[in-house]
Formats: C-alpha cells, sequence, structure tokens
C-alpha cells in the first residue's frame, strides 16, 4: 500500500476525507459530505372539470346552514348525521346556538360534503309540510247568513257523504293565492317584508282607478270530472271590478311572491277561471296510501248550481298560518297589507 494511500485510510478511520481542490488538499469530517435525502411532498392532483388543486391538507369549513334545518341534518337518533360522515369521509359538527356546520376534512371531501348536506336539505324541504298561505279573505255579513242557510239546506244530504265537519264556515272563507313552506324565522320574517315593503308597489298602480276591489261569490263547481266522486266543491269568485282586473292583480301578486321564493311555484295561472275561487265542502284527507275521502254532489249541483252568496269586498292580503286557528275559529295573520 502506497504511502498517500496508508494516509487516506488512516484519515477515514479518525472520520476525515481529504479533498482536493484546485492545487491544494483540505481535510474535512466524512459526515459533513454525506448526502441527506429529504422527503419530497406529494404532487398534487388537479381536479379536470374546474382546475381546483387539491392537497391532502385538512382544512375547516363554516357552511351556513339555519338552526332550523338542524335538525334534519341530525336527524333520529343522529343516524342521519352519522350517515354523512361516513358518506363524505369528513367531520361535520352542528354549531349550536348559531346557523352553521362545520365540516372538516381534505377539500375535496369538504367540496363533497357541502354537496351532499345542500341536496339533502332541499329533499327535507320538499318533503316539510306547508307552513303558510297567502289569502283574500271573503266574509260579510250578507255572505255569512246566506251561507249559513246554505248549510242548513245540506243537513238533508248525509247520506251523500256530505257530513258537517266538511262544510268551511264562513268566517274561514278566503281566496288563495298561493301556498309556503317558511319553515324558519328568517324564512318569515322576509316574507312579511316583501308582503309589506314590496307588494304595494304592485298593488296600488292596479286599483288605483277603482273604488273598491269586489267579487261576487256565485255559481258552485266542483274541481273533479265525477260530481259522484267530488273532493273540493267551490263558489266561484266573479269579477266586480270596473276595470276588470282581479286576475290581473292575483297574478302579479303571485308572481311577486314566487320571484321572492315566498310561495310555491304550482304551475297553476290564477288567469284560469278555476284558480280564482272559494273553497265551501272540502272532503277529508286519510292516511297517505287512502288518498282523501269523497262525497257526492250531483245533488247539490242540481238543485244549488248557481247559489249567490252576494258581493264581497276584498279589502285586504294576509299571510296566514296553515294550522293553529284563533279560539273564534278564524286563521291566524302574521302578516298582512290592505288592497
Amino acid at each position: 500500500m502506497s504511502t498517500s494511500a496508508a494516509s487516506m485510510k488512516a484519515l477515514a478511520m479518525q472520520g476525515m476525507s481529504l479533498v482536493k481542490v484546485q492545487s491544494r488538499t483540505y481535510r474535512i469530517p466524512t459526515a459533513s459530505m454525506t448526502t441527506k435525502t429529504v422527503p419530497q411532498p406529494p404532487k398534487p392532483s388537479t381536479d379536470d372539470a374546474n382546475d381546483t388543486i387539491y392537497t391532502d391538507e385538512i382544512v375547516t369549513h363554516y357552511h351556513p346552514v339555519q338552526r332550523t334545518y338542524h335538525g334534519f341534518l341530525i336527524g333520529k337518533g343522529g343516524s342521519t348525521l352519522k350517515r354523512m360522515k361516513l358518506e363524505t369521509g369528513t367531520r361535520i359538527d352542528i354549531t349550536d346556538g348559531e346557523d352553521l356546520v362545520m365540516i372538516k376534512g381534505t377539500q375535496d371531501k369538504v367540496d363533497n360534503a357541502i354537496q351532499v348536506i345542500d341536496a339533502f336539505l332541499q329533499q327535507a324541504k320538499d318533503k316539510a309540510r306547508l307552513t303558510h298561505f297567502v289569502s283574500l279573505p271573503t266574509m260579510s255579513s250578507h255572505t255569512t247568513r246566506k251561507l249559513d242557510d246554505f248549510h242548513k239546506e245540506l243537513a238533508s244530504y248525509k247520506t251523500d257523504g256530505i257530513t258537517p265537519d266538511l262544510l268551511i264556515p264562513a268566517n274561514k272563507l278566503h281566496m288563495t293565492l298561493g301556498v309556503c313552506k317558511l319553515l324558519s324565522q328568517p324564512d318569515l320574517e322576509k316574507a312579511i317584508q316583501v308582503i309589506k315593503q314590496e307588494l304595494p308597489a304592485i298593488i296600488q298602480p292596479l286599483v288605483a282607478d277603482e273604488q273598491t276591489v269586489c267579487v261576487r261569490l256565485k255559481k258552485l263547481a266542483i274541481m273533479e270530472k265525477q260530481p259522484s266522486k267530488a273532493r273540493i266543491l267551490y263558489i266561484e269568485a266573479q269579477d266586480e271590478t270596473k276595470n276588470k282586473i282581479l286576475p290581473k292583480l292575483c297574478d302579479a301578486i303571485r308572481d311577486k311572491l314566487m320571484e321572492n321564493g315566498i310561495i310555491l311555484d304550482e304551475n297553476r295561472p290564477l288567469k284560469a277561471c278555476l284558480q280564482i275561487h272559494i273553497t265551501l265542502i272540502k272532503a277529508r284527507t286519510c292516511k297517505a296510501e287512502e288518498g282523501r275521502s269523497t262525497f257526492d254532489a250531483r245533488k247539490i249541483l242540481k238543485s244549488h248550481g248557481d247559489l249567490d252568496l252576494g258581493m264581497v269586498h276584498l279589502d285586504k292580503l294576509h299571510l296566514m298560518k296553515m294550522g293553529p286557528l284563533h279560539p273564534d275559529g278564524t286563521y291566524i295573520s302574521d302578516g298582512s297589507i290592505g288592497l
């Protein structure tokens, strides 16, 4: 072994190495020459649909969900929330006392969870019961007397499936312009605000040349094709305004409320005579699998087809609650404006 080789071996045993730089030779610690491999982060994947770059980083997102709907998300015994967590691979926490839901996970999973939550809530809202209806009450002392007389005559029609509980009392007669699902306090407040602040500007130009907005309640009809299996018997609201503005007025109100998401779009234009009506007899709603009961309206239509309950002045529009009633049996109004 040469002297040079022996020297290098001796230095190596001491943890040193010889490094030649140009014409000079240096001794440096061998450890300082070891290359350290630094782990590189995984390359991000790109979602071709929206060019969003996702990484494995955990993010926390607070998704706006009104407190009224928290119960829908939780489900019976927390079952719905558990299912969503498993389905999306995220942590989902209901923020108590706030209109928020916390979602935690990778960005792609959080995005998916948001879509799942929004879709579920929309389905829940679709299945929820109606809460309110927008109406024009049609009551007068004359109408009340005439309707009482009509009800007395119907007392002999029990064999046709018409019982007293199917008859709509005078203090509940109204024209329905639309139905609503106002499932939260903010929803209700928005509806009242639109009715009180925006509808007057729609209504006033239409009624400006009218002394009063009146209808005559006259002529009976049914919703169904077979009078022997009727479910709803109504009386028409015949337009008695000077300029025949009633259909246009009803449509304008409905369009504004639908535009703001207040009433549901039932695809039933009020321009059709069928839609400007007041229900007088309504069959009971049975269990879902049984549908609604029916009554035989043939005798009524034959003997009272031209029933005239007189003129009624339409002076107010109301947002009525669907369920509870006042002690006197009338609907509860959550907001109203004058016509």
